[in-house]
């Protein structure tokens, strides 16, 4: 009986390192696997910016206003962008450059943010050439890098 006692914990033990040894193995195996396909880099923010189309209170027509990675919009002075546009919230609205794009956010405004004429509801995603409207301020949002190309193009044209 002791001789059978003892072959099963023999049995148990052996099993317990293979399961082990196993284990080991495809850790071991999905972390190579892991390290052979490398994480895409992280995408470098592209430059944008906002050209004034229709201006209020300060701002002139073809202005250009820089945007940040997080750029705020409204009539508050905390705000990275300050408009004195009375339909304007105090902070009206959101760029942010996330996950390799810029993004629009309405802050919860009273008279809302519109994108190409459209009211904004969730955050949505904002490309060249887009117009955002703020009060009675429209925006054009262009990217650098795209913005002087245009204007070569165009007098290239002229």
């Amino acid at each position: 009986m002791d001789v059978l006692i003892f072959l099963v914990r023999l049995l148990f033990s052996a099993l317990l390192y293979v399961f082990l040894g196993a284990l080991f193995f495809f850790l071991w195996r999905d972390i190579k696997t892991a390290t052979r396909h490398q994480i895409a880099p992280a995408v470098r923010e592209r430059p944008g910016q906002l050209r004034v189309l229709r201006g209020h209170n300060g701002f002139s027509e073809g202005t250009l206003l820089p945007l940040t990675p997080f750029t705020t919009i409204g009539r508050s002075d905390s705000n990275t962008i300050t408009i004195s546009d009375p339909y304007a919230s105090g902070e009206h609205a959101l760029l942010t450059w996330r996950n390799g794009q810029w993004w629009l956010e309405d802050r919860d405004s009273r008279n809302g943010t519109l994108l190409n004429d459209l009211p904004v509801d969730t955050p949505l995603i904002i490309g060249h050439g887009d117009v955002i409207g703020i009060g009675q301020m429209q925006l054009k949002f262009e990217y650098c890098d795209l913005a002087g190309s245009e204007a070569v193009a165009e007098t290239h044209t002229a």
